[in-house]
């Protein structure tokens, strides 16, 4: 293992902007170390009498912390000798070397330390400063189990994973639904100059001016309830549950070939739902945003990870309506997927993610009308995926969580390819059999978050 000059680590952060008492963040130690080789980086501080050494591997992720006790302002032998060895095994950890590759400590460990930034010094009242040494003659110094093996393997410091996160507030929806039969696609019904027999449905939002679609209400809860475990792997485990619900009052005019019908006001209601299990890597990057109680002194908490669960989606159409727009309930499908987020300061997260949905089957109202009720698969089927973005923060803080908001766009599609014939489509032969069904919907959501 070889030392990094103080004076060469300043010149690799300085080129990149992090000069002065910047330099020594875990942003600087990141930036720096693009520069430089450098497998970790020590920092510390006195403060009220004990000594708090930080250590961070390339990427700014603290390795490991402790606060020592100082005996009449001094660091003792024993702490000196075998903190000295717990940096050069927390630089061998973050090179990814063996353990047992570890070689005894230098005898000059204070300034060995000072070499790759450790703070092993004190200033007394009259702002002398002077190097951290021994006891004085006959005081026994104390003892610290983590520095008592030189060889012990650091633990990564236990992030603060919140054990729940609650989101509530205001949605709107638009939707949007073409059925056509004896295509692939609706787009290929346009084109089409002679169009096959059979009912067409669009179901579009309000005309322009009138608004994006119809109102509702979301609510997000994450749990993790291994949060306060020291175990990075155990912390990602978790449940995560959304529901949604929406309303609309919708006119609806059937057309035929003789003509526009009358318009009808029908009161449709949207349901949607997932509950997955999920496991996420977390971790700390950005800025920190000051003090408590409207900052906090940490970087900000980031993660990424797979989900899988069941999705209900279920958009009904009252049966005394008397309409050709079918209801379509998809209950009970599966899904799989990924999310992230990418904190930039404790106010500012992105977060993204996505969902492929397994055979979402659009209901037995659909699977009568246009699909083969004796075929053992309904005569349909579908697919479908899901996407999301958005930004969420906190704006007020404690250690574990905070008070915050959301802001959220979802998209999900689903095509359902019918085969057969129903009680609506009912021409199958070897000019056409079958047709499609495509529905989306776009939802924009925001609210007010707590976690803990």
């Amino acid at each position: 293992m070889s030392l990094v000059g103080l004076k060469e680590y300043r010149s690799a952060a300085a080129k990149r902007k992090m000069t002065g008492a910047s330099a020594m963040t875990p942003v600087g130690v990141a930036r720096a170390a693009k520069g430089i080789k450098l497998d970790a980086a020590v920092g510390g501080e006195v403060v009220k009498g004990r000594y708090h050494v930080v250590i961070y591997d390339r990427a700014g992720q603290l390795l490991w912390e402790k606060t020592l006790p100082l005996t009449r302002g001094r660091l003792s032998d024993d702490f000196a000798e075998k903190l000295a060895r717990a940096i050069a095994a927390a630089g061998e950890q973050a090179a990814g070397t063996p353990q047992e590759a570890l070689v005894e400590a230098p005898e000059e460990e204070t300034s060995a330390a000072e070499d790759v930034g450790l703070d092993l010094t004190r200033t007394d009242a009259a702002g002398n400063v002077g190097v951290v040494t021994g006891p004085a003659v006959g005081e026994e110094p104390e003892r610290d189990a983590d520095l008592d093996d030189p060889n012990r393997r650091l633990r990564r410091k236990r992030l603060p994973v919140p054990l729940f996160r609650l989101s509530v507030g205001p949605a709107t929806v638009r939707r949007d639904q073409c059925l056509r039969p004896g295509v692939k696609t609706c787009r290929e019904y346009e084109l089409m100059q002679s169009k096959p027999v059979g009912i067409t449905i669009n179901f579009t939002p309000p005309e322009a001016g009138k608004g994006f679609g119809y109102p509702g209400l979301a609510l997000n809860a994450e749990l993790f309830p291994l949060a306060r475990l020291d175990s990075f792997v155990a912390q990602g485990f978790g449940v995560l549950v959304n529901f949604q619900h929406g309303w609309s009052e919708t006119r609806i005019i059937e057309e035929n070939t003789q003509g526009a019908g009358e318009a009808q006001v029908v009161t449709l209601t949207d349901l949607g739902f997932t509950g997955q299990l999920t496991w996420r890597y977390h971790f700390q990057m950005g800025f920190p945003t000051g003090g408590y109680p409207l900052g906090n002194p940490e970087q900000p908490l980031g993660w990424v990870g797979l989900r899988g669960g069941v999705g209900i989606r279920d958009f009904v159409v009252p049966i005394e309506a008397n309409v050709s727009l079918p209801s379509s309930n998809r209950v009970g499908h599966g899904l799989i997927g990924f999310d992230a987020a990418i904190p930039i300061i404790h106010q500012v997260r992105v977060e993204l993610g996505g969902s492929v949905f397994i055979n979402p089957g659009p209901g037995r109202e659909q699977i009568i009308g246009y699909g083969n009720l004796q075929d053992s698969t309904g005569g349909v089927v579908s697919s479908g995926f899901g996407l999301e973005a958005g930004l969420a923060g906190e704006l007020l803080h404690w250690p574990t969580g905070g008070l915050g908001y959301t802001l959220r766009w979802r998209f999900a599609t689903y095509t359902d390819q019918y085969k057969g014939q129903g009680q609506k489509w009912t021409v199958c032969d070897n000019t056409q059999c079958g047709g499609v069904g495509e529905e989306s919907f776009h939802t924009l959501t925001g609210g007010i978050t707590v976690s803990w």
